[in-house]
């Protein structure tokens, strides 16, 4: 694999409509349900269970068969709420104008506060009974045995659990949770008019993708500063906005860590992990200790690109002058070839995630911008890109593949209650394969 091997640089990529992107280049979402019927069916089925759930109040003291029918009814829940929820907001992310798409991950949103309203009991009821006693129904119960840490970990937690109506209550707030998320997506996503900049090369319009692909290729500073201003045009536009939506995503999560009587926002989000603050504090000082190498480097750029003056747009652009496209379709072959190190079996298994319509490769209009790799358990990881034909696209592919691949082992050798990964370990295997990849 030689990634610099000289070739002729490809024209730049055009935005085309979603119907005129050919269909191996897309996610399959029938992976999932096969149309919304299906989803429909689920959806009802779910709300089925969410119903039984609440039923289950009032029963947990009466033995360690009832806790375990609790924690079994839980994971199926979990388990049917990954597809209802991604079918309908991978459909939405594919184009975020489609309002109808919308309404049904609304419907989904609001059946997610309907289930954190019958979920509200079963935290401060479970804590009623004392530990030792739960302790000594799972020694003598193995199928109750494989939730131990959870249950034991919820009893860490204790101080931080509210009674039934306290909880109750902030299962009801849960539904506004999303609303800064949502209405930041509205507006930079859903409503947002591409701006048309006129480069040396030429009229373009200024897409996600069209703007990280300037940034990354055009070697002229005047062209890399009059897209980066024309960008960020579009948020300065509504800047007043965007601030309130930030502000109010600081007040929900002042209010959150408030109600649950934690010290700061920070304790509260390093808690449910048992991560002490001094990791991130240390982390920061660290940082901040050891960012005279990464200074001195960008003063070196400025130099060796020979510019007067040096900005952010400047940060991406390569040394030396040196133009090469990255075809996604040459990648597929270069990425399995990267992980050879992790054995064949891991190997072959990313092999049929990229030749297996679990991404969708290409901007389009009205798609969401950036990368994110979705586990949508019981099926398999769905990847989004807006894939630009540059090395930073490239390294993004292999970055959310890694997500993946740890998404894909965790779900196959994990119990449903611990497949879900923390975020103190998730960014391991995605930097991992962009390392092997970079070797």
């Amino acid at each position: 694999m030689d990634l610099f091997a000289p070739a002729e640089a490809t024209a730049g990529l055009q935005l085309r409509e979603r119907q005129d992107i050919p269909d191996r280049f897309k996610w399959n979402l029938s992976h999932i349900f096969p149309a919304w019927s299906e989803w429909q069916g689920a959806y009802d089925d779910l709300e089925r269970k969410i119903g039984a759930y609440a039923a289950l109040q009032g029963t947990l003291a009466k033995g360690a068969d009832r806790l375990l029918a609790a924690m079994k009814l839980s994971d199926d829940i979990g388990q049917l709420t990954y597809k209802v929820w991604y079918f309908a907001s991978l459909k939405h992310d594919e184009d975020q104008r489609d309002n109808q798409i919308n309404a049904r991950r609304q419907q989904v949103q609001i059946l997610f506060a309907k289930a954190n309203q019958a979920c509200a009991w079963f935290n401060p009821e479970l804590l009623q009974i004392p530990l030792p006693t739960v302790q000594q129904w799972l020694d003598a119960n193995a199928e109750l045995a494989v939730y131990r840490f959870a249950i034991e970990d919820l009893y860490r937690q204790q101080e931080h659990v509210l009674d039934e109506k306290g909880e109750h209550l902030l299962s009801l707030a849960s539904r506004f949770a999303s609303t800064p998320n949502d209405a930041y997506s509205a507006l930079s996503t859903a409503d947002v008019k591409h701006p048309v900049v006129t480069l040396s090369t030429g009229e373009v319009t200024l897409t996600y993708g069209q703007y990280r692909a300037i940034l990354a290729t055009n070697r002229l500073q005047s062209d890399r500063r009059a897209a980066f201003e024309e960008f960020h045009g579009l948020f300065e536009s509504s800047v007043n906005t965007y601030a309130s939506l930030y502000h109010s995503v600081l007040q929900r999560d002042l209010f959150f860590s408030q109600a649950r009587g934690y010290r700061t926002t920070l304790d509260a989000a390093l808690h449910g992990n048992n991560i002490p603050t001094a990791v991130v504090e240390n982390l920061i000082d660290t940082t901040k200790a050891g960012a005279e190498p990464l200074r001195r480097y960008h003063r070196l750029r400025k130099r060796v690109l020979g510019l007067d003056t040096y900005h952010n747009y400047d940060t991406a652009i390569p040394l030396v002058d040196f133009d090469r496209k990255y075809p996604y379709e040459d990648v597929l072959e270069w990425l399995p070839a990267s992980v050879k190190p992790l054995g064949q079996e891991y190997e072959r298994q990313m092999r049929r995630g990229l030749a297996s319509e679990w991404i969708d490769v290409y901007e389009n209009p009205g798609k969401r911008s950036g990368a994110y790799s979705a586990p949508v358990y019981g099926v398999h990881p769905y990847m989004l890109l807006n894939y630009n034909d540059t090395l930073d696209a490239v390294f993004t592919l292999a970055h959310e593949m890694g997500h993946s691949m740890h998404t894909l082992l965790s779900h196959a050798h994990q119990p449903f209650v611990y497949s879900a990964y923390t975020i103190f370990v998730a960014e391991v295997p995605s930097t991992l394969s962009e390392m092997l990849f970079l070797d």
